[in-house]
């Protein structure tokens, strides 16, 4: 898919060098891509240069589902081949993820790392475990009789998910409950199950970063520097997730000195 319109969008609730670190990386590796940046903490001046999601509203920390729904709407109104969003953890290493994202938007119009289909009735799962007594609600919400599962960050929704989205006679449904589901005592990461079961629900096809990407695309532990190396190695495998964000962490060093170079070739 030539010229893929491609948005990164960054749901953050701080711009420090971390956010800057990533933003950088995607302008080198990743080169007429645009960034925009959910703010989901205090209010705040945007940056010159970067857009901004409107709306966008402060959000709890892995409570930050309402903020995609925000963004499909905000999405829907640009035309975009596919939104991705990514966290300020997150770095481009390489050359390669549009040409890849391309190549498999052909098939599909969502794409995750680690998907799964049908999350098992009994499992350690936090995002399935804390919906609880809610699980049956959302299950009629979505139409469908299981839950699917993938990781939150760097999920690809192309322009097929985001239209039949916005399309759904579903989805007021489905934003009333991602807003109640938003309370401090209910269930946390819900977007890491319910935009992969969404997708089947609303007939769009998905698909998975192949399976080795798992390592590098994880909660934790944070990359090492032999992870670094080994990303960097691997087929496939564009970025890396998650570093640390002091500014002397090793893996971080060694991401500003590649994009760096990048940059010097370019002027």
């Amino acid at each position: 898919m030539a010229g893929l319109r491609t948005c990164f969008v960054v749901i953050s609730d701080v711009l420090d060098d971390a956010f800057e670190d990533l933003a950088l990386s995607i302008e080198a590796f990743c080169p007429g891509a645009d960034v925009a940046w959910y703010n989901s903490g205090r209010r705040r001046d945007v940056p010159c240069g970067l857009e901004r999601v409107v709306p966008d509203r402060p959000l709890r920390q892995r409570r930050i589902t309402p903020a995609f729904f925000d963004v499909f709407e905000w999405a829907g109104d640009r035309d975009y081949d596919c939104v991705v969003n990514v966290e300020t953890d997150l770095a481009f290493i390489k050359p390669g993820f549009l040409d890849f994202v391309g190549s498999r938007l052909r098939d599909v119009d969502y794409l995750a790392t680690g998907l799964r289909y049908r999350v098992p009735a009994i499992t350690m799962w936090p995002p399935y475990r804390s919906l609880g007594e809610h699980r049956a609600e959302l299950a009629e919400i979505l139409g469908i009789d299981h839950f699917n599962r993938a990781f939150g960050s760097v999920q690809v929704f192309g322009r097929g998910y985001i239209r039949a989205l916005l399309s759904s006679g579903r989805l007021p449904a489905v934003r009333a409950f991602v807003e109640r589901n938003h309370r401090p005592e209910r269930s946390s990461s819900l977007h890491e199950l319910i935009l992969p079961t969404l997708a089947e629900g609303l007939g769009v096809r998905s698909g998975s970063f192949p399976d080795h990407m798992t390592g590098f695309n994880r909660f934790r532990p944070h990359q090492s520097e032999l992870d670094l190396s080994a990303a960097r190695a691997a087929a496939d495998v564009f970025f890396v997730n998650p570093i640390r964000r002091g500014a002397e962490d090793p893996v971080r060093r060694s991401v500003r000195e590649l994009v760096r170079t990048v940059r010097s070739a370019d002027v």
